[in-house]
């Protein structure tokens, strides 16, 4: 099963509750997203507490990433945070940080998500997933889960899931990757990031103001 229930810890900051975004970035993130300006604005003052636990660089590091979401399998760090940073720099921007969790929220179409879920597997990039990719993603996943699967169980799930798939030469391409998410939809249905929460806390004073007030919106 892919992984899931993610969580992007929550803690309050001693830091103010202003956003320094500027209302055309605002603007842009609104059209690139599923999010209004108010969650942006939310989810700018998360970003700002996971950046700045470890070095205050408006970056998230890898180790910062890790505290964030409460993980512990270094393979499935490491996946999720080449995800997360997309031009592969070691550190994720705030741009990067809310469209992988636009992808991951609850207004996220399935395809979204399904792209992302196999983006965890297709460690090397070539668009497609190997034996040894689903083998170690699964292991990585299994573990961060706490669940024991052996070497044995793990090559008879992996055997498994590829007999499913007609035609198969030992790899799986997305169209064919798709073809058994619509067969298991539970495999996708736990892929999603409830952000709600996150929001939701970061909103309880009212509503974020910007440091600039010229950039409230109109």
């Amino acid at each position: 099963e892919p992984p899931g229930h993610l969580q992007m810890g929550n803690s309050h900051g001693g830091s103010s509750r202003v956003c320094k975004l500027k209302k055309k970035e605002i603007k842009s993130l609104v059209a690139k997203t599923h999010f209004s300006v108010e969650e942006i604005k939310a989810l700018w003052l998360h970003f700002r507490l996971i950046s700045s636990s470890e070095k205050d660089d408006n970056l998230i590091d890898r180790v910062e990433f890790q505290k964030a979401l409460g993980l512990k399998n270094s393979m499935f760090v490491d996946r999720m945070f080449a995800i997360f940073d997309a031009d592969g720099d070691g550190g994720i921007t705030f741009s990067e940080f809310l469209a992988c969790l636009s992808g991951l929220s609850s207004k996220a179409a399935p395809e979204e998500k399904l792209q992302f879920s196999f983006k965890i597997y297709d460690m090397d990039g070539d668009n497609l997933i190997s034996v040894q990719e689903l083998t170690d993603m699964l292991r990585a996943t299994a573990d961060e889960n706490d669940l024991v699967l052996d070497e044995n169980a793990l090559a008879s799930v992996v055997a498994s899931t590829f007999a499913e798939i007609p035609n198969n030469d030992g790899k799986i391409t997305l169209a064919q990757y798709s073809d058994l998410l619509a067969d298991h939809p539970m495999m996708l249905s736990q892929l999603t990031l409830n952000i709600s929460a996150l929001i939701a806390e970061q909103l309880q004073g009212g509503e974020i103001p910007l440091e600039d007030q010229e950039g409230a919106e109109e």
